[in-house]
Parts: structure tokens; C-alpha cells; sequence
């Protein structure tokens, strides 16, 4: 009788790629899980602000050997009239959201310890080389199961030359740097200066932290190492060396049809930035990624894996509808003030909440009648609100949002 034991091959070995190979582990389905990473985890270059909002997703002890190093209590925001003003201007509006579960971490530490621990378990790793465009063909010839985990644009999009599915992107810049952090150790900081985008400051300790600036929007600037040293200045946070500063793409989720994270033919499936969808508004792509990797490996699992892109999106829908209603507050307004106004109206609430709970934060908002009827005093937010709830996004629409 043949063998219903599976295989899986995982392209891409950072945390998207090692949630899937973790829940893979237990699977009776699975025999061999293999993992591709182009870097070596003992000298990987992360890109990534190293802000996890939900740690309790990451399967290791939250210790600083495990690359935990900040238990934060939550994350501040402050907003400002823009970006041509002077380093002792006060914040229009502050605002202290709360995240119990948030670390600020060395994401390489922690990936380095999480491959570790699914080494013992029995997953092979093949690092230190990428995976060529002829390697991918045979992968998908041998391997029952493929999962795709390398960003985007993925390399499935790269090999089958489909780049352009993806519609939106962002990017950012990012570095560690040493300085005193000790007045927001606790409370991480987030800059809002009128563009759509942001810059931040994240203590690992009270004398380092990840520094960073990012663009949201498709308006940039021409020189992005300018602008970090110029936010830098503004915000009060170390000029990072150019050497020491990453650059990277992240989706303006959901960048992707529903339907392109899953390519029946060659039983590929496309997890975290690979399958475009971080979030549109702040960025954040960890916990996406891991929780996309975990539904599909638990789906496979099943015998459940073409629902995949049905499930994934529907788990993430009051994600991408907030977040293009959050975007609009910046995009439709250009109003600093107001955007300070909204912030302050969300103090207290969790990250969790103004990241995927739309309830909470419009529950939140009309309390504040003045601030809510701005908001919604503007037909380019009426669009947003309608499309947001009919599902129109920039792959079924010629509209940028």
C-alpha cells in the first residue's frame, strides 16, 4: 500500500518559514520538512523594525538568549505638524496604546534559536545559498508540499515572471543604534510628521535600540538615507552609519488576489510578505506572517489546503478593512491635527485593537463626535468606507488606496 506520508519544502527560513515548518512538526501527514534560506543563521542581516506585537506566536522561552530583550508595555504615538519644524516642537497629540505581549527583539537571535530548536526536532535546513529559478522547477517535482515564505516579491512571481500581480508595496529603513533610551524603554516610540509613513525608535535596552523611518504612500523621498538622518534629528534618536542601515519592500497588504497564494499546479503556497499581506497602515508583518504559515500548515494537515486563500483572507479581512480606513485619515485629510485628534482618542487601547478589532476603534472614535464627524466629512473617506466593507482593493480596482 503507498505511503500517505507527505514532504514539504519550505523556501525561506525567517520567521514565516519557521512557523510553517513548526506546526508541520506534529503533523502525522508530514515525513520530511525541509527549509531553503539563502543567508546563514549565524550571520543573518535582518530587515525589520524587531517589534513582535503578539510574542506568544514565537514557540521559545522569552529570554534575551532567545533574542527577546524588551518586554514593552505598549507603543506611543506622537504626532507632529510635519517635518519642516524644529527638534523642540511639542507633539500636536500623544498617545499610549497598550501590547502586554510585545517585545522588541533581535529578530536574528531569534530566528537563529527557533531554526535550532526545529533542527533538533528533525527539520533539515539547506542555508548560505538562494534557491535558482531551475532549483525552484525541481523543488516543486520532488516535494508533495511547497511554501513559499520569501518576501515580496516572491520567487514564485520571480520564476513564473509575475511580479506585477502585486499591487502595493511599502519601504523602510532600518538600524540598531546606542544611545540613551531609558525615558521610553517602556513605551517605544512612533512618529507621525504628516506624510504617510512614519519614523520610530524601539529600545532593545536602555542603551540600544532599533531605529527606522518608513513610507507608506507612493509619494518618497529621493535620497531615503537623507530623510532617516533627518528624522533622526527631529525625533531625538542617534544618526545611524550608512553601513549599519538595511533597506527593504514590504506589502501594502492585501497586494495579492486572494487566489494567486495558492498555485494548484505545482501544489505551491505562498505565506506572510510572499503572499502580500503585512499591514497597509503600520507595516507590521510578523505576527501576519506567522499566522499565515500556521493556517496553512494546520489546513495541509486537514487535507484542507485549497481553502487556504479563502481562509487566509477571510481571517484577515477586519485587518485590511481598518487599516484602509486608518490610511485614510492620512491620505484623505492631510490634517496633522485631526490625525493627533484620532490618536488621542484611541488612548488605551491595545495594538491588537487598532490592528484588527474595526469595532473597538469606531466604538472608540464616536465617542468623540467632533473628531468622528471630520472624519467621515470628506467623500474620499466615504469611498474608503464603502470599499473597505465591499472588498475593493487595488487588484480588482484602478483606485490606489
Amino acid at each position: 500500500m503507498e505511503s500517505q506520508n507527505r514532504d514539504v519544502a519550505i523556501i525561506g527560513g525567517s520567521v514565516s518559514g519557521l512557523a510553517a515548518a513548526d506546526e508541520f512538526i506534529d503533523s502525522e501527514k508530514i515525513s520530511e520538512i525541509r527549509v531553503f534560506e539563502r543567508q546563514e543563521y549565524d550571520d543573518k542581516r535582518v530587515d525589520c523594525g524587531e517589534a513582535i506585537n503578539d510574542a506568544t506566536l514565537v514557540p521559545l522561552k522569552k529570554t534575551s538568549s532567545n533574542g527577546f530583550l524588551n518586554n514593552v508595555r505598549g507603543f506611543q504615538l506622537r504626532v507632529y505638524t510635519g517635518t519642516d519644524r524644529s527638534p523642540d516642537e511639542e507633539p500636536l497629540g500623544v498617545s499610549d496604546l497598550q501590547c502586554d505581549a510585545g517585545y522588541i527583539c533581535d529578530r536574528d537571535t531569534v530566528e537563529q534559536q527557533w531554526a535550532q530548536q526545529l533542527s533538533d526536532s528533525g527539520v533539515v535546513f539547506e542555508t548560505g545559498k538562494s534557491v535558482t529559478a531551475g532549483e525552484y522547477h525541481d523543488i516543486t517535482e520532488e516535494y508533495d508540499y511547497i511554501v513559499d515564505a520569501t518576501g515580496q516579491p516572491s520567487l514564485t512571481h520571480k520564476v513564473k515572471d509575475e511580479v506585477p500581480d502585486y499591487t502595493g508595496d511599502m519601504v523602510a529603513l532600518n538600524a540598531t543604534v546606542e544611545g540613551d533610551f531609558s525615558d521610553y524603554i517602556d513605551y517605544p516610540r512612533i512618529f507621525f510628521e504628516g506624510y504617510v509613513g512614519y519614523s520610530w525608535s524601539f529600545p532593545k535596552s536602555k542603551t540600544h535600540a532599533n531605529v527606522g523611518i518608513g513610507w507608506a504612500g507612493d509619494q518618497r523621498p529621493d535620497d531615503y538615507m537623507s530623510a532617516l538622518e533627518a528624522a533622526a534629528e527631529r525625533n531625538g534618536f542617534p544618526v545611524p552609519d550608512q553601513e549599519d542601515v538595511n533597506i527593504y519592500t514590504i506589502p501594502r497588504g492585501p497586494s495579492l488576489k486572494p487566489q494567486s497564494v495558492h498555485i494548484p499546479e505545482d501544489n505551491v503556497f505562498l505565506v506572510g510578505d510572499a503572499a502580500g499581506i503585512a499591514n497597509r497602515y503600520q507595516g507590521e508583518g510578523i505576527c501576519q506572517g506567522i499566522r499565515s504559515a500556521s493556517l496553512l500548515a494546520k489546513l495541509i494537515s486537514e487535507g484542507r489546503e485549497s481553502a487556504y486563500p479563502d481562509e487566509l483572507f477571510d481571517k484577515m479581512k477586519s485587518e485590511y478593512r481598518l487599516a484602509r480606513l486608518m490610511r485614510g485619515a492620512w491620505v484623505e485629510h492631510e490634517d496633522p491635527q485631526l490625525l493627533a485628534n484620532v490618536a488621542e482618542a484611541l488612548e488605551g487601547l491595545t495594538i491588537d485593537d487598532i490592528t484588527r478589532q474595526p469595532q473597538r476603534v469606531i466604538g472608540r472614535v464616536i465617542q468623540h463626535p467632533v473628531v468622528a464627524t471630520q472624519l467621515v466629512a470628506d467623500g474620499g473617506m466615504l469611498r474608503r468606507l464603502l470599499n473597505a466593507y465591499t472588498d475593493s482593493w487595488e487588484y480588482n480596482s484602478t483606485e490606489s488606496v
